[in-house]
């Protein structure tokens, strides 16, 4: 019996009794529902509500990249700043001080590259319907320093901040959305095929979800193979792997079967081999267009099979060797809006079960490589049965190339590919590193001058000045802009030296507790905030005159204050904080008003 035929057996032991059938198609159809992960709340309103907090916040992350680029450069001045004062600069100025250590630690990575394997990204350009949505680029790509770093924007899941995490991802060779066609397949592909033509094999595995360029970056690698293979007699095989189950694109999708020989190489049985000697660069793509229209129309039509499948052509060219172009089922943009059934989610275990084997059997390749021992798990799926030379064959070349989108609604689908191909190689893995910031939520924008703030603007102002640094400070209840403009230093130090309690009984009203905050910390809070105060004073007219007004009137109030004068009513006395200085001189008085209070 074969393997298939025992597969069939087993399976046809464990089908569902006819009694069960009718609960099974209803848990089935429980399960089932339409998901999209790029329409996740948290992520929708992070990019449609807060897209301009976000983008800024990500432009800072670039300020502090020049800072610290400054800082260990021999000819900068900022060289002889201290780490952690330019940790405060960068905390002051764009509450990023985090990220100074972050990016520092780019400079002391070192990659052990692998000798037969490359690690590749390539991002590709924005799309003009992206950006006419308001999408944006939140992919940065350094390829003097072969690195990927992703600024992940979303809403915290306490819905009440934004948090921005930088992730940064180590490859041997990267390439941004400005790089054309041409120079990607001379500087990545090419030297494959002339590997091919030397007589030994070469493999291209690409990884990516729709969209991110891998039909395009295919079919601009294979005009250039036809044309480097002009004259040549090449036999070409194209098939998917779905599963346990093997399709030949080549025959409509016709099932075939994998089988291995005794020296345990897989072959494709009962798929057809076209042969093709190009006379021109076009005429190895003539053959393979059907085969790329029947799965991008799938695709297209959202079906089950191609979307979650992977696809492998070989060319093996007379009297050389073979090139092999993969492109491996995963973050695939389809699957998200169609309906998930149990079945479906069984696929995808699937899919990760054959990922998993093939970073597996890299990464033991990569041991042997340092003679190190090592056993690469290629029996575990399919794919790696039918990849086995890229880990057994010390000859074999191979390129593993992640396909990212630059746009932030993307940006999930693109981390994850990130990650998956970093997997692959434990030293990638290693270099791997983010960084989590706060991002204010809110944003304010005065239309009118401070003195004429209502309690509302007040509390929106208070949460958003100075990029959110007073964002956990308590304002006392119906705080105007004057009365706020009012007070000294000293003063807004007193007043927020206090916490709200609510009422324990219903008559009691709202209380001002001291907190256990030194009182150096709080004075320099009270410095703080009235240097904003000053500073969103001094933008609007008259600022300077409104200032000196309010400094004269708080003088008043506190010298009749401590006269005694002019004290507000009972009802609406909290507590001591409204006596200023020294009342003993009329001790009569204060015993009767600390009685009135009670």
């Amino acid at each position: 019996m074969t393997t298939d035929e025992g597969h069939d057996a087993f399976e046809s032991q464990i089908q569902d009794a006819p009694r069960n059938v009718e609960a099974r198609a209803a848990q089935e159809a429980k399960w089932a529902g339409t998901y999209d992960d790029r329409q996740h709340w948290s992520l929708r309103e992070a990019y449609i509500i807060h897209r301009d907090r976000l983008q800024t916040a990500q432009q800072d992350f670039f300020r502090v990249q020049t800072l610290v680029r400054g800082h260990l450069s021999s000819q900068s001045p900022l060289r002889d700043l201290d780490f952690s004062i330019l940790e405060r600069i960068a905390d002051f100025a764009f509450l990023q001080g985090q990220a100074v250590r972050f990016i520092a630690d780019w400079q002391q990575t070192s990659l052990d590259k692998h000798a037969n394997i490359r690690f590749v990204a390539r991002k590709r350009p924005m799309l003009h319907f992206e950006a006419d949505a308001g999408d944006w680029d939140c992919v940065e790509v350094d390829a003097r320093d072969s690195r990927v770093v992703c600024h992940d924007g979303r809403m915290h899941r306490t819905g009440r901040r934004l948090e921005m995490i930088h992730k940064n991802f180590v490859l041997d060779t990267v390439y941004g959305s400005k790089v054309s066609d041409e120079t990607f397949y001379q500087e990545a592909v090419r030297p494959l095929v002339q590997r091919a033509l030397a007589g030994t094999e070469a493999t291209v595995i690409c990884y990516g979800q729709t969209g991110t360029g891998k039909t395009h970056t295919f079919n601009a690698c294979w005009q250039r193979v036809g044309a480097d293979l002009v004259g040549r007699t090449i036999s070409v095989t194209f098939f998917e792997i779905h599963g346990k189950k093997c399709y030949d694109l080549l025959q409509q999708r016709k099932e075939v079967a994998l089988r291995a020989d005794a020296s345990e190489q897989v072959h494709v049985r009962g798929a057809l081999t076209a042969t093709v000697t190009p006379a021109v660069s076009s005429d190895l793509e003539a053959i393979l267009e059907d085969a790329l229209r029947l799965r991008k129309a799938e695709a297209t039509e959202r079906n089950p099979v191609s979307s979650r499948s992977h696809a492998v052509c070989v060319l093996d060219i007379e009297g050389h060797g073979t090139i092999r172009f993969v492109d491996l089922a995963g973050s695939e943009r389809n699957y998200e809006t169609h309906h998930m059934s149990a079945k479906q989610h069984r696929d995808f275990a699937e899919i990760n079960m054959s990922l998993m084997a093939l970073k597996e059997c890299f990464r033991a390749h990569a041991q042997l490589i340092r003679q190190r021992p090592g056993r690469p798990p290629y029996r575990a799926s399919r794919l790696t049965q039918v990849l086995r030379s890229c880990f057994t064959d010390p000859s074999h070349q191979t390129i593993i190339l992640a396909m990212v989108s630059p746009t932030a609604t993307d940006l999930l689908h693109s981390t994850n590919s990130l990650l998956q191909v970093t997997q692959m190689s434990k030293a990638l893995t290693q270099l791997r590193s983010e960084c989590t910031v706060d991002v204010p939520l809110l944003s304010f924008k005065a239309e009118s001058p401070i003195w004429e703030w209502t309690t509302e603007e007040v509390d929106k102002w208070i949460k958003t000045v100075d990029n959110g640094r007073f964002k956990y400070l308590v304002l006392p209840p119906k705080i105007t802009g004057a009365m706020l403009l009012k007070l000294s230093s000293q003063g807004l130090a007193d007043l927020f030296d206090m916490s709200l309690r609510e009422a324990r009984v219903d008559n009691e009203g709202q209380a001002w507790n001291t907190t256990a905050s030194s009182a150096a910390g709080v004075a320099r809070v009270g410095r703080l905030l009235f240097n904003a105060v000053r500073r969103e004073a001094m933008q609007w007219e008259n600022g300077s005159a409104m200032l000196r007004e309010a400094k004269n009137r708080e003088a008043m109030d506190r010298q009749r204050a401590e006269e005694g004068h002019d004290l507000p009513p009972a009802s609406e006395r909290h507590c001591d904080f409204f006596f200023w200085g020294n009342t003993s001189a009329d001790p009569q008085r204060l015993q009767d008003d600390m009685q009135a209070m009670d």
